[in-house]
């Protein structure tokens, strides 16, 4: 065997994957993980060629070698190897490695062992490969096409919804590859297929790079730079534009940490393509913000899709606020239909995130109800609109029941009904308390005096008052609640102790 013969005859081989190495170095969409196990599949094909190159070598010789035994056993295994390799590029094996490992383990005992069995094939001792008179003789092309079939279906899989144009380019090149090795075998040609391999490798490489490029490497949804392209490319096509934006993001980054809320993001990814109709492309443009494009659908196509995903979210712990805007109907460019849809989506998220703080702080009157009613003190809670106006009071039945009152009708949900009863000589600076309190955006300053209060009766008791505020993101309030305490008999009893003295 000579070395200059077997470099010419893998010369451009050698040089697309020697290219392919140096290249490798300055791709920054893959992972480290992918470029290293490309560096393990072209190490498999450099191997393959110089195994083949040996295993060609010792046919030439007029007796059998222990190297044949071996070499055409290992290139048989080194065929599907190679396309698992490809295929875990892209992490397609992430969850059943073993399963697809499987056929190759099961086959490697068979295949090294056939020359004794002639299971499949075996040589005789004229250095004569035999092949076994049953379909099993085509047993190693099977198992290569075994793979190449998993990788297709892997590959269709993982790229269904993105990159219809590299798909198409990298299944047009397998499927030319498959037919090249069945001519091979129904011709029983014996040929070296390191040069495809690497030619493969190459067209698969430039396609995950693409793909790579256009995704969102957490969601693996279409990125920004996509959205921007496709607005222009898909102008013509698109027929209504989607806003959708995460609600609390921050807050679980915050409390849970960043891990967990990559994994909220995951989800709710998942919730927007889950069951994905066919012309919906979904993209993240930003830390919590999605965009959806719709390519000739309906109004009532897209509405419809939009509470399949609220359905999808509903089973998560994760609440999504959306807006939509047609764009061909109301003669909108894409631009100005999604500045529409944000409008509309952030108008949702405001009203979501009110309607989940009032939740919260119902559930939290509810609490101090309760604990009211066990210690026999009032209640008084308050309600402010988005621009911190009060729009709404509440007093309760045990309060009213404290100073005399017995329902609404002697004693009206009104602020004017209790600051009215308030002592001549209290009023101003407990109202001052009051207003101040509400006053303070910083949410520092909490709401705590004492003050006489004129009951049903006509008399003046005094009251300890407590209150708390609960604001929005932007400091506004959303709502006070507080209790009443009657001190009276400690008032009065401070007032004798202070006699005695």
């Amino acid at each position: 065997m000579s070395i200059a013969p077997l470099a010419l005859n893998n010369y451009i081989m050698v040089v697309e994957l020697l290219g392919l190495w140096v290249m490798l170095e300055s791709n920054v969409h893959l992972k480290k993980r992918t470029i290293n196990i490309t560096r393990v599949v072209i190490i498999l094909i450099f191997l393959e060629a110089l195994f083949w190159a040996v295993e060609r070598w010792t046919r030439e010789i007029g007796y059998l070698t222990t190297a044949r035994i071996i070499l055409t056993p290992t290139i048989y295994l080194l065929h599907p190897v190679i396309m698992l390799g490809i295929m875990d590029m892209a992490e397609f094996m992430e969850k059943r490695r073993i399963l697809y490992y499987l056929p190759v383990i099961i086959s490697a005992p068979l295949l090294y062992t056939s020359q004794w069995t002639h299971l499949i094939y075996w040589f005789d001792d004229n250095n004569l490969y035999k092949a076994a008179d049953s379909p099993l003789r085509y047993y190693p092309y099977f198992l290569f096409m075994v793979y190449v079939v998993l990788f297709i279906g892997a590959f269709t899989m993982r790229y269904a919804r993105n990159g219809t144009a590299e798909r198409k380019g990298i299944l047009i090149s397998i499927i030319a590859a498959s037919m090249g090795v069945i001519f091979h075998m129904i011709l029983d040609i014996d040929v070296d297929y390191s040069t495809l391999f690497a030619s493969l490798l190459l067209i698969y490489y430039l396609s995950l790079s693409i793909l790579t490029a256009k995704e969102d490497t957490l969601t693996h949804l279409l990125n920004r730079q996509c959205y921007y392209a496709d607005s222009q490319k898909l102008k013509d096509q698109i027929t209504a534009v989607v806003s959708a934006d995460m609600n609390d993001l921050k807050k679980i980054n915050d409390t849970k940490g960043h891990d967990a809320g990559d994994a909220a993001l995951k989800t709710v990814a998942e919730c927007l393509t889950k069951g994905s109709m066919k012309n919906k492309r979904v993209y993240r443009i930003g830390g919590d913000e999605y965009a959806i494009f719709y390519m000739d659908k309906t109004e009532d196509e897209v509405k419809k899709d939009i509470e399949d995903m609220r359905a999808n979210l509903s089973g998560t712990q994760y609440v999504c606020a959306f807006g939509y805007e047609m764009v061909n109907v109301n003669e909108h460019d894409i631009n100005e239909a999604m500045r529409l849809a944000d409008k509309e989506m952030y108008s949702n998220k405001a009203k979501l995130k009110d309607t989940n703080e009032r939740r919260i702080a119902a559930h939290r009157e509810a609490t101090i109800r309760v604990m009211h009613e066990a210690l026999g003190s009032g209640m008084w809670g308050m309600e402010f609109d988005e621009s911190g106006k009060m729009i709404s009071v509440k007093w309760s039945p045990e309060f009213r029941k404290m100073i005399g009152y017995k329902d609404e009708n002697d004693f009206p949900d009104e602020f004017v009904s209790w600051a009215d009863l308030l002592h001549p000589d209290d009023r101003d600076a407990v109202l001052k308390e009051y207003n101040d309190t509400i006053a303070d955006y910083s949410g520092q300053k909490n709401y705590d005096v004492e003050y006489r209060l004129k009951v049903k009766s006509g008399e003046y008791r005094w009251f300890h008052a407590i209150g708390r505020l609960l604001r929005r993101d932007n400091g506004v309030p959303l709502s006070y609640v507080g209790m009443f305490v009657d001190i009276t008999d400690k008032k009065n009893g401070e007032i004798y102790a202070g006699s005695d003295l």
